[in-house]
């Protein structure tokens, strides 16, 4: 039996592309035959530089400590003679040592520093490796879009240079940007160019990333057999290069496949052998997908008591992550400003130096100019209209810095009023988890205790279960909402259109939300034409669909009707809500769309966090669209949006109800240096 709810695995499958980092291995005798070279050049000269970095290069993902080494030793000497090209490729293995450590904004400011320098020097090889690294950096911090532009640029170089090893290389990470954006075809035409030109080329070690990807792709598709096939053949081929990092993804992979499969005795040994190669990583990405594998595996074998404590130490290792990284941000802005202040101080200081040895200069020309007046008058006259013109330089001087002065003042208080708005986003976030998120888990938590102490039997604890995991569904859609808005507030958020089917989008959200509304004896439906093709941000329609849709399962009671439609337009769809439940006050619906926190408990007391429907005219707008709603207390309301058609569009006039079947649905990517 599979773990329940697959829908979480397409949530968390950009946890898996945050595991996947660029590697190359080169064998144990070469990197023992750089070893041999050092010693026989012990000079500091260019040649020795190229060897370090040879070595730096072939030992990152075996020993990442001896690859570190042989790095700065490299950039060491390259800045002492001014050797360009040997501090770039010194910078370059330093970053992807800070990879294999799953340090991405570290490798990101040394791949950058690297890349301004081989612009400098336009050479065209380097330039092509250097512009794979950006996209894969990309690609891993869950931005494959950004990562497209640099691969395909490295890709051009790549095929004029006709480097045939590189161009393989690059394929394969182009088929694994496509993949972390789910355009599965498109993945798997450039997946396939690869893997033809790595076995022309007998490339196994590279043969270990397509192959890794192309059993992703089979389990997003569900060809469970397929994915273990392919899984099988990469594990192959890292073990082969003695890729340690490689060999780790590929037991993880293995390891969810066949618990996927059933076959929880060979899951459970590649997790074992997974787990203590890690231990010698220490990469902080690969330990979280182990506990998401083995929560996911203990579920499966139904000892939810292991699951509950594996999902727990996943949960905590994420949070601990993305902490790290927002205070890694937050330290970053806070410098740049201190850096800023600095300079602006610096230039005022000069500028008062400037002043006052310019008032040193005119005392001296006043001192003259008395020791003088007895000796010629019409000297001492013209120094005094010389002193009058220089006064009057030094007054406009004067004016012009106060100017200055007063616009740097200016700046201060904007960037005062921008640290008052994000202290009020972290007020509210600290508001709603500790008023709206800390019942539903003191709830769970006081269940736990009495299941743990056998103060209730397990019959006992299903009569809650059904209840307690609607709330916490709830409770993670609030988590989404709040997230969501928090982002909004401290960053924005970029809309990022395409077109898509909003059916097929409407289906993939159904699935939960129908589970949802059967929990409450709500009846979940909708009839909408077989395709409709719009042009807008999906995730961000995907968001509206879900807020809207949970929304109105929340306030129907029991025996309920909710209906999702939509009509089309020439130019826009319609997509509406309808629901027969409590309806929303007269007092309250002017409050429905503002910036002030609404929230009202549901028919069985769920709570929310007062911003989805904000949010969802927030992201409906940003798309060129509008929402409003109609609502009669007692009797139900009607939430309606619009969201632009797809010039392509071909719509289908045919109306029909569909009703969602589970299916499990996993899958990551990886990239290929």
């Amino acid at each position: 039996m599979l773990p329940a709810n697959p829908l979480r695995k397409c949530l968390l499958l950009p946890l898996y592309l945050l595991l996947l980092s660029p590697g190359s291995r080169a064998q144990t005798p070469v990197s023992d035959s750089f070893a041999v070279a050092l010693v026989q050049h012990p000079q500091k000269d260019n040649a020795r530089v190229d060897i370090l970095n040879s070595a730096s290069r072939s030992y990152f993902t075996r020993d990442a400590s001896i690859a570190e080494k042989y790095a700065k030793e490299a950039l060491n000497i390259s800045e002492q003679l001014g050797y360009t090209n040997g501090r770039i490729w010194a910078q370059r293995n330093l970053a992807l040592v800070e990879n294999t450590r799953g340090h991405l904004d570290k490798q990101m400011q040394l791949t950058l520093s690297s890349l301004k320098l081989a612009e400098a020097l336009n050479e065209q090889h380097t330039l092509s490796i250097l512009y794979n690294d950006m996209g894969n950096i990309f690609t891993e911090q869950n931005s494959p879009r950004d990562a497209l532009p640099f691969l395909h640029k490295s890709l051009v170089i790549k095929r004029k240079l006709q480097e045939a090893p590189e161009i393989s290389k690059t394929l394969n990470n182009i088929g694994s940007a496509y993949l972390a954006l789910h355009i599965l075809d498109s993945s798997l035409i450039y997946l396939h160019q690869a893997e033809q030109l790595k076995l022309a080329l007998n490339d196994q070690r590279g043969l270990a990333y397509t192959y890794e990807n192309l059993g992703l792709v089979a389990m997003l598709e569900h060809r469970l057999q397929d994915a273990l096939h392919y899984h099988q053949l990469s594990a192959s081929c890292y073990l082969s290069a003695d890729n340690q990092l490689g060999i780790v993804k590929s037991n993880l992979n293995l390891a969810e496949v066949q618990t996927f499969m059933g076959n929880f005795p060979a899951a459970e040994k590649n997790l074992r052998k997974a787990y203590e190669i890690n231990r010698v990583l220490k990469n902080v990405k690969n330990e979280m997908i182990y506990y998401k594998i083995r929560y996911e595996l203990d579920s499966a074998r139904k000892d939810y008591l292991a699951a509950f404590n594996n999902y727990k130490a996943f949960t905590e290792r994420n949070m601990a992550y993305f902490n790290l990284e927002k205070s890694r941000q937050i330290s970053r802005s806070q410098e740049k400003y201190e850096a800023e202040k600095k300079q602006r101080e610096n230039i005022l200081l000069k500028k008062e130096q400037q002043i006052h040895l310019a008032t040193i200069q005119q005392q001296r020309v006043l001192v003259l100019s008395a020791a003088l007046l007895f000796v010629i008058l019409l000297i001492i006259t013209f120094i005094l209209y010389r002193m009058y013109k220089r006064q009057q330089e030094l007054t406009r001087a004067l004016n012009s810095k106060n100017q200055e002065v007063s616009l740097q003042n200016h700046i201060i208080l904007e960037q005062n009023t921008t640290l008052e708005s994000l202290n009020q986003v972290k007020d509210k976030i600290f508001s709603v988890i500790s008023h709206d998120l800390r019942s539903p888990l003191a709830i769970l938590e006081g269940l736990l205790f009495l299941l743990r102490d056998e103060k209730i039997d397990a019959a006992q604890f299903r009569f809650y279960a059904d209840e307690l995991w609607r709330d916490v569904k709830n409770t993670a859609y609030m988590m989404d909402n709040m997230l969501q808005w928090a982002s909004n507030q401290m960053k924005g958020i970029g809309v990022k259109a395409d077109d898509f089917d909003l059916t097929l989008l409407l289906n993939q959200e159904f699935e939960l939300l129908q589970t949802l509304a059967k929990q409450k004896e709500v009846t979940l439906q909708h009839e909408i034409p077989g395709a409709v093709m719009v042009y807008a941000d999906p995730e961000m329609i995907r968001m509206v669909l879900r807020n809207l849709i949970n929304n109105a399962i929340k306030f129907t009671p029991g025996g309920g009707r909710i209906t999702v439609s939509a009509r089309i337009d020439r130019t826009f769809a319609e997509v509406i809500v309808k629901d027969n439940g409590t309806g929303i006050p007269l007092e309250n619906q002017h409050r429905i769309f503002s910036n002030i926190y609404y929230s009202t408990t549901g028919t069985r007391n769920e709570k929310g966090c007062g911003l989805g429907l904000h949010l969802s005219k927030d992201f409906v707008e940003r798309n060129q669209g509008r929402i409003w709603f109609h609502s009669t207390p007692g009797s139900g309301s009607s939430f309606s949006f619009t969201v632009p058609l797809s010039e392509d569009s071909d719509s289908n006039n045919r109306g029909y109800t569909i009703i969602v079947q589970d299916r499990g649905s996993s899958g990551m990517s990886v990239l290929n240096q």
